[in-house]
């Protein structure tokens, strides 16, 4: 059975700087320094000393072995912990153990580990103690003891080890998470103003370029209608100004809420845009069968393609004669056409920002309607919406 966190040395060993183990490289040579240093004093004072000298310098160097763990410990620690057979040091013992049964990936190399260190621990007697004051018995006891205390400090600090990187990790996803969807919220918004700019000013920018057309074709009209000609187009560029005023505004804002970019449009405001095409000289006829009340959400979608179809026409097909109907009830579907006679060689200097069409389907297809556009067969350029009208209750 693999172990969520083994091999934690393995992937972080070489990120981490070698102060940050100072310490413990520390610890382990003043352990093992500190244990040779008592069992060679203990062995001084005995008047028939029973430990070699090279005992002490085999221990030492199984010490200074340790320090090398981090790349080699496979291998490197069992070897280790036979060695320690012939130098008999509980240090060598103790930190072995820890640091293999850190290390491992499956329990089952934790075990084989184990079973190793006790008997590498219990076939001599410590060497900090003589071999006629503690049985074998009792000395594979307490290092089996031993071996299993630090098998099981070992076991927990890699569990710990696992669960804080696991824990930092889902923090870091978490917040590149909130800063992903943040982003792509200011990216959605974004591109909702800029439709919201396309659909607020080109229709009213379109309907002064087409005042202004009619003043610069016709030299011949008279002072009142000039006058009627030019309040028409100052009172809409006004207002097209505001509303674009509105709505840089909230793209200057620093703030994450969502302002209001103009008055929503209700239904009257659909008819209404039919009317203003005709008062600014365009030939289009209104067959409105609507006699319920319309939901403003539905009314906020039928006035964006009645908008842009009517806006298309002012750039593209000004002096034919285009047609406005509006059908439909609670219940089934609304349906609404806005259509032109395809001109004949007709040209305009106004550009297309080529996102309207685009604009209007993404909306319709939101409400779960669909739209198509194009010629129809008697000759006509069609946009026709076909939106659900759901039944009030």
């Amino acid at each position: 059975m693999v172990l969520v966190g083994r091999g934690y040395s393995e992937q972080v060993s070489d990120a981490h700087t070698p102060r940050r183990r100072i310490w413990q490289e520390a610890l382990i040579l003043a352990f093992v320094l500190g244990e040779v240093l008592l069992a060679v004093i203990a062995n001084m004072a005995d008047p028939e000393p029973s430990t070699p000298l090279w005992r002490f310098g085999l221990v030492i160097a199984l010490g200074v072995a340790l320090l090398a763990r981090h790349r080699h410990w496979r291998w490197l620690l069992p070897v280790i912990l036979v060695l320690n057979a012939a130098g008999m040091s509980i240090s060598v013992l103790v930190f072995a153990t820890y640091f293999y049964a850190t290390w491992a990936r499956s329990r089952g190399h934790v075990a084989a580990i184990g079973i190793l260190a006790a008997l590498s621990g219990a076939s001599p007697v410590p060497i900090f103690t003589r071999g006629d004051m503690i049985g074998p018995l009792s000395t594979l006891a307490v290092t089996v003891l031993v071996v299993a205390v630090t098998l099981a400090t070992g076991m927990y600090t890699s569990t710990h080890r696992a669960l804080m990187s696991e824990l930092r990790q889902r923090a870091e996803e978490a917040q590149t998470g909130r800063a992903a969807a943040e982003e792509a919220a200011r990216r959605a918004e974004r591109t909702h103003i800029a439709r919201e700019m396309h659909d607020i000013v080109a229709h009213k920018i379109s309907l002064v370029a087409m005042h202004a057309g009619a003043l610069e074709v016709n030299p011949n009209l008279d002072r009142e209608q000039v006058q009627a000609s030019a309040g028409l187009i100052r009172e809409t560029a006004t207002t097209a100004l505001n509303e674009l005023r509105e709505v840089l505004g909230v793209l200057r804002s620093d703030t994450d809420e969502k302002a209001p970019l103009a008055p929503q449009p209700t239904w009257d405001d659909v008819r209404r845009l039919v009317v203003t095409s005709q008062e600014a000289g365009l030939s289009v006829d209104l067959f409105d069968f609507i006699d319920d009340p319309v939901p403003d959400s539905l009314a906020r979608t039928a006035y964006r393609v009645v908008q842009e179809g009517l806006t298309n026409i002012h750039k593209h097909a000004l002096h034919t004669k285009a047609r406005v109907a509006l059908i439909g009830e609670p219940g089934t579907d609304l349906v609404i056409e806005v259509s032109n006679v395809l001109p004949k060689g007709f040209t305009t200097t106004l550009p297309g920002a080529r996102m309207g069409l685009s604009g209007i389907e993404t909306r319709v297809t939101h409400a779960g309607g669909t739209i198509t556009s194009g010629p129809t067969d008697d000759g006509r350029f069609e946009v026709k919406a076909v939106i659900p009208w759901p039944t009030t209750t």
